[in-house]
C-alpha cells in the first residue's frame, strides 16, 4: 500500500526546434512514408540551446504553478533521466538549487520506465518520510546520444520534459503500482558511457555514447510486457476498472498491437508520439499534460499508466484523475 496521494499539477516543456521526417530524409536513407508507416512519428522536438536540467527546472516550476502551491511546500523532488548534463549533483538536486528550496532530492535511472519508477518511489517516500508534497520530473535529451547516421534508431527519438506535483490526499488516488524487470541477456537496448583514459588505465579507442537497439527484440518484449502489466492492473482494479490508458510513447505499432489484444477501443488510449517521438521517461508526463490540456483527461477518470524500457524494465500504476 502506498500513501494516499493525488496528482495536483502537471506540466511539460519541449525544445523550440521541430525536426520533421522530411528533414530526416536529408540526413539518412529514409522517407516520411517509411517512418510514419512503421512508427507513427511525424515530427520530434530537438534541443539546440536547451538542456535536460534546464527543461527539468522549467517543468517543475510550471507544475508547481499549476498546482497552486508555494514552492517551499515541496519536501521531495524525484528526477527521472538518463541524459543529465551532470554526473553529480543529481538533476533533482539541481532543480532544488534553482528553486532555492530545502528538500530531499534524488534521480532514478530506469530508462523509458523511469517516470513510473519515480512516481511509485515518490509516493512511497512521502509516506515513509512524512512528506506532504513532492515533485516528480522526467527530462531527457536523447538527441545528444543518438547516432544520426543510423537510420534504424535516429528517426525514433526526441527531447522533452514533463513534471507532476504529488500531494497527500484524504483518499488514495494512486493505486496498484507494479514494477518489474527481465534480464536483458541479449543487450537489446543499451548505451555506453564514453570511455576515458587515466594515467592508470588506457583504452585504444574511445566509444561514442550512442544508444544501441535491436528493434524487433524490443518490440517483442514491449508488447508482451505492456499487455501483462495492463491485465494485472485490470485484475487489481476489480469492479472499478480503469477506463483510459496513457502508455509510454515508443512506437505507435506497439500501442496498436496491445489495444487490439486487450480488445479496447482506440479512443481509450492517448497517443501523441506523432508530434514528439520517443522522449524516453518523459513521454508519459508529456502525454498526461497534453491529454489534460486537450480535455481528453477529465476529472473522475481512472487511468492506467504503463511503461517499458532498457534493463529490461516495465511498470504501471492506476491513477484517479482529480484535476
Amino acid at each position: 500500500m502506498i500513501a494516499p496521494v493525488e496528482i495536483a499539477g502537471v506540466a511539460k516543456v519541449v525544445p523550440e526546434r521541430i525536426v520533421t521526417n522530411f528533414e530526416m530524409e536529408k540526413l539518412v536513407d529514409t522517407s516520411d512514408e517509411w517512418i510514419t508507416k512503421r512508427t507513427g512519428i511525424h515530427t520530434r522536438h530537438i534541443v539546440t540551446e536547451e538542456t535536460a536540467v534546464g527543461m527539468a527546472v522549467e517543468a517543475a516550476q510550471k507544475a508547481i504553478a499549476h498546482a497552486g502551491i508555494d514552492k517551499n511546500d515541496v519536501g521531495l523532488i524525484i528526477g527521472s533521466t538518463i541524459t543529465s548534463e551532470y554526473v553529480t549533483p543529481s538533476m533533482a538536486d539541481y532543480v532544488k538549487k534553482m528553486l532555492q528550496i530545502d528538500a530531499v532530492a534524488m534521480d532514478i535511472s530506469a530508462g523509458c520506465s523511469g517516470f513510473i519508477f519515480s512516481l511509485t518511489t515518490a509516493s512511497s517516500l512521502m509516506d515513509t518520510l512524512h512528506i506532504d508534497t513532492a515533485v516528480v520530473i522526467a527530462s531527457e535529451t536523447l538527441s545528444k546520444y543518438t547516432d544520426w547516421t543510423d537510420r534504424s534508431t535516429c528517426v525514433l527519438f526526441g527531447d522533452g520534459a514533463g513534471a507532476v506535483v504529488l500531494k497527500k490526499s484524504s483518499k488514495p488516488c494512486l493505486h496498484y503500482p507494479i514494477l518489474a524487470g527481465t534480464a536483458d541477456t541479449e543487450d537489446v537496448l543499451y548505451g555506453y558511457r564514453e570511455r576515458r583514459n587515466t594515467p592508470f588505465c588506457k583504452t585504444e579507442s574511445i566509444e561514442k555514447e550512442y544508444l544501441h537497439m535491436k528493434g524487433s527484440e524490443v518490440f517483442t518484449y514491449a508488447v508482451g510486457a505492456v499487455e501483462d502489466i495492463l491485465r494485472q492492473l485490470l485484475e487489481k482494479c476489480g469492479d472499478q476498472p480503469y477506463n483510459k490508458i496513457i502508455p509510454h510513447q515508443a512506437n505507435e505499432k506497439i500501442i496498436d498491437y496491445v489495444i487490439r489484444k486487450m480488445e479496447m477501443k482506440y479512443e481509450q488510449c492517448f497517443i501523441n508520439i506523432g508530434e514528439y517521438a520517443n522522449t524516453s521517461s518523459a513521454t508519459i508526463p508529456i502525454a498526461m499534460f497534453d491529454a489534460y490540456e486537450k480535455g481528453w483527461l477529465k476529472k473522475g477518470d481512472r487511468v492506467a499508466l504503463v511503461g517499458f524500457g532498457a534493463g529490461l524494465s516495465c511498470g504501471g500504476v492506476v491513477i484517479d484523475w482529480t484535476i
